[in-house]
């Protein structure tokens, strides 16, 4: 007597089914890595998208990289070592200007943080001349926002002595020490600063100056290719943007996590300025990618022919506002 299948069957069908789907539900969850550049308040749409399980949420798996310094992190991407670098966008238009494909897709902070900072012998913007300005590195974003200082007051650069002088902390223990006269740094040092006894000459955001300064990074070939997950990517730090701005509590957790702050005023002070300066959408100001183009054509006849937007693609953004995205964001619930 042959066995009954009719039972059987359908059994086995909904199995083989279920089954499926379950694989396709694992394989959804798409595994990238996403550098970030500092431990600032400026990486908080990461750092939150990760601990609040947007990328998760949003189907990916997420190994978030800190690499210090925006060339590395950018050789790494064109190597392909990771997918995403959220940091300044200053270092991936040299690259593409280099011939490489970096291409932005997005920022979350285009407001300049930086302020120009000099030692209490310096009363007024004239007495600069004939002084030692410190920045990170000669052709680095340090010596653009010095370059803007001093346009803004009109001052020659030929007329101050600019000099590489290492990190922040070692640039302002030189002003401390009389071997330098001045320096810039970001917005989260400027009360340390302060307390050092040092100036505060002029905060380059009270002047209307934009740079990209937390931008989403990738190479043109995997937009191409993987628009999809380049979308869940945006959709997932862009929700943490929005909790970021609107639950200082949650927030913090975060930001002392990854800073390894345990001082709850300077954490509140680095939430003050970074939630209220975030943008959201996380759209590029052009005009902060030509201020760049504009101090690289100092040295690069390319860039003086190059246009901004040619550095940038936020088509994956453009489609997820007109999809109603970002109106979503301020309208519901995202705890």
């Amino acid at each position: 007597m042959k066995p009954r299948l009719s039972f059987f069957l359908p059994v086995y069908f909904v199995a083989v089914v279920y089954l499926a789907l379950s694989l396709a539900s694992v394989d959804a969850q798409e595994k990238v890595k996403a550098s970030y550049l500092a431990t600032s308040g400026g990486q908080a749409p990461l750092w939150i998208a990760n601990d609040l399980g947007f990328f998760k949420k949003h189907g990916l798996e997420v190994d978030v990289i800190y690499i210090p310094g925006g060339a590395i992190a950018t050789q790494a991407l064109i190597a392909n070592e990771v997918q995403f670098i959220l940091g300044q966008g200053f270092t991936s238009i040299v690259a593409a200007l280099s011939g490489a494909d970096p291409v932005i897709v997005g920022t979350f902070y285009n407001q300049n943080p930086f302020s120009f900072v000099t030692t209490s012998r310096i009363a007024q913007p004239s007495d600069l001349i004939g002084k030692k300005i410190g920045v990170l590195s000669i052709g680095s974003v340090n010596s653009l926002v010095v370059e803007m200082a001093l346009k803004h007051w009109r001052i020659d650069e030929s007329k101050v002595f600019v000099l590489r002088a290492g990190s922040t902390r070692e640039r302002v223990q030189s002003l401390t020490s009389g071997n330098l006269d001045a320096t810039v740094v970001t917005a989260e040092e400027v009360k340390r600063v302060r307390k050092a006894g040092l100036r505060i000459l002029l905060d380059l955001a009270d002047i209307g100056s934009s740079l990209p300064m937390t931008s989403v990074t990738v190479r043109r070939s995997f937009l191409k290719t993987k628009t999809d997950i380049v979308g869940r990517f945006l959709r997932a730090t862009s929700e943490a943007g929005g909790i970021f701005q609107t639950e200082k509590e949650r927030s913090l957790k975060v930001l002392a996590k990854w800073t390894r702050l345990s001082d709850r005023e300077a954490l509140e002070d680095m939430y003050q300025i970074y939630s209220q300066t975030i943008s959201l959408p996380p759209k590029t100001d052009l005009a902060g990618v030509q201020m760049i183009l504009d101090f690289l054509g100092k040295s690069r006849p390319e860039a003086k022919q190059a246009r901004a937007q040619d550095f940038v693609d936020e088509g994956v953004l453009l489609d997820l506002e007109k999809a109603g995205f970002f109106r979503s964001l301020k309208s519901k619930d995202l705890k």
